[in-house]
């Protein structure tokens, strides 16, 4: 965790309050879709007009006061261990690992390859050891060698056993959110220490433009029900899914997350939730989202201050389009990582792990990742001035033509005042050149390899273990059965 000192900001009061009144003439004259009968029925009960045939939602603008007066400004997330918790408030800042990539580049050959879950495993016990990664996904990767009615279960299991971080939880569909809750509950002690003790961070994705899908509306109303904090987080592309300009996106998104936390809050008034974006471009060159794009970044500088001027907090994200651990995804990830730190998001989901926007894991980004986020969590800081920091009784010792190398004051305060890389090189180019001439991915791969070989997470209680194998032979069973009935 960081205290932020500094914040970025992009929106003058007078345009947060347009979006803000922009976004109430959506959701009050176009209204969003919302395929899920109860969540529409709810929304009905409340005083929203509904359009039954349409699926159609109009929500009033007092329905949507509640709603963000009902949700909480803060909240803990806790980890296997309790000590790993994440405490989302106001400038607090915390990294995650990306998490859901179809494949990953080989640790060994460098190729891209459809990621397993061994793979899995291994991004976990990687999160668990890197010192500036706070929340791991459910799993980083898609593990593609298990049939896809369990995987997620899983990879939940391969979570609890190698990292006592917190992690997420699955809201796909009300049988796979409920068992992503029974995994959980286990772990936590039953179901009424897991409300008490919240383990899981759910997702609950808006389709672009303006719609709630049944499936993650059933995850959602689940997740409030059992009070598991939830990310209301469009994926909109400005020029596709969005308006090309970024008020008129940041517009439309802000209808798509308030509807969805007017959902969580009509369903379980308190549910705790984040106030998110995935929003980027659509790059008009290629028909693909970037995550590294600058404009990415300016949507999570707005989307942290609108979720300021809401009171709520908030999640944001970050990335980089390239296939390798090259300068592009170096800079492209810096650059996105540090707005949205800067801007006061409090949760940076894909902050490790993640080359061309999500779509492929890398070990050795992961660990050049962690280093950025420590760099990233120093600048944070800022620079503080006190009567020790300003050092004047110091400087008048040293006086004219001294060194500071071998003061008490110096050896006090290095840590506290300098980031002290990992993996990053500052040697003269004749050492670099004797140790070898390593580059940066070079030294992270080597890195990622130490730590699988080495770091050994807290181990997972057996009975615990036995109990979630358990849990997941009953639904690779109620699997098989609705499967062959089909």
């Amino acid at each position: 965790m960081v205290n932020s000192t500094v914040q970025l900001r992009i929106l003058t009061r007078d345009a947060l309050y347009e979006i803000h009144s922009a976004t109430l003439e959506i959701l009050e004259r176009i209204g969003v879709k919302v395929d899920e009968q109860k969540a529409l029925r709810m929304l009905g009960d409340a005083g929203a007009h509904i359009n039954d045939k349409e699926k159609i939602a109009k929500i009033p603008q007092y329905l949507v006061e509640e709603a963000i007066k009902k949700a909480p400004s803060g909240f803990v997330l806790y980890g296997r261990d309790p000590k790993d918790k994440l405490r989302f408030e106001e400038k607090k800042v915390y990294f995650g690992m990306g998490g859901g990539s179809m494949h990953v580049l080989d640790l060994e050959t460098g190729k891209r390859r459809a990621s397993t879950l061994k793979d899995a495993e291994n991004f976990f016990r990687l999160s668990d050891a890197l010192e500036n990664i706070h929340q791991c996904g459910y799993s980083v990767v898609h593990p593609g060698d298990i049939p896809s009615s369990a995987a997620y279960l899983h990879a939940m299991l391969s979570g609890f056993k190698n990292t006592t971080k917190p992690l997420e939880g699955e809201t796909g569909g009300q049988l796979d959110a409920m068992d992503s809750i029974r995994m959980a509950s286990v772990v936590a002690g039953g179901e009424e220490e897991l409300k008490k003790r919240p383990m899981l961070l759910g997702y609950h994705n808006p389709v672009s433009p303006l719609q709630h899908s049944k499936e993650l509306t059933e995850g959602l109303l689940l997740y409030a029900k059992h009070r598991q904090p939830l990310i209301v987080a469009p994926e909109a592309q400005a020029g596709a899914t969005a308006p090309v300009t970024l008020a008129g996106l940041l517009a439309q998104q802000n209808a798509e997350i308030l509807s969805g936390i007017v959902i969580a809050e009509l369903a379980n008034p308190g549910a705790p939730v984040l106030y998110g974006t995935v929003s980027t471009i659509m790059d008009m060159k290629t028909g693909n989202l970037s995550y590294g794009a600058i404009e990415a970044g300016l949507i999570n500088v707005a989307t942290a201050q609108l979720a300021h001027y809401y009171g709520l907090p908030s999640r944001g994200t970050c990335g980089n389009a390239s296939k390798k651990s090259d300068i592009q995804a170096g800079f492209e990830q810096a650059m996105t990582l540090m707005m949205a730190a800067f801007a006061g998001i409090n949760f940076i989901h894909n902050a490790a792990g993640c080359l061309e926007s999500t779509l492929i894991a890398s070990y050795e980004q992961a660990v050049i990742d962690n280093e950025i986020c420590g760099m990233v969590s120093r600048a944070l800081r800022g620079i503080r001035t006190s009567d020790e920091t300003l050092a004047l009784d110091v400087i008048e010792d040293v006086g004219s033509g001294g060194q500071y190398l071998t003061q008490q004051h110096t050896l006090e305060y290095l840590e506290k005042e300098h980031y002290i890389p990992t993996i990053i090189n500052r040697e003269k180019w004749e050492r670099w050149e004797r140790a070898g001439s390593k580059d940066l991915r070079e030294v992270a791969r080597e890195k990622a390899k130490t730590i699988l070989k080495e770091h050994q997470p807290e181990p997972l209680d057996q009975n615990i273990e036995e109990e979630l194998k358990k849990i997941i032979r009953e639904v690779e069973e109620r699997e098989r059965k609705r499967s062959s009935s089909v």
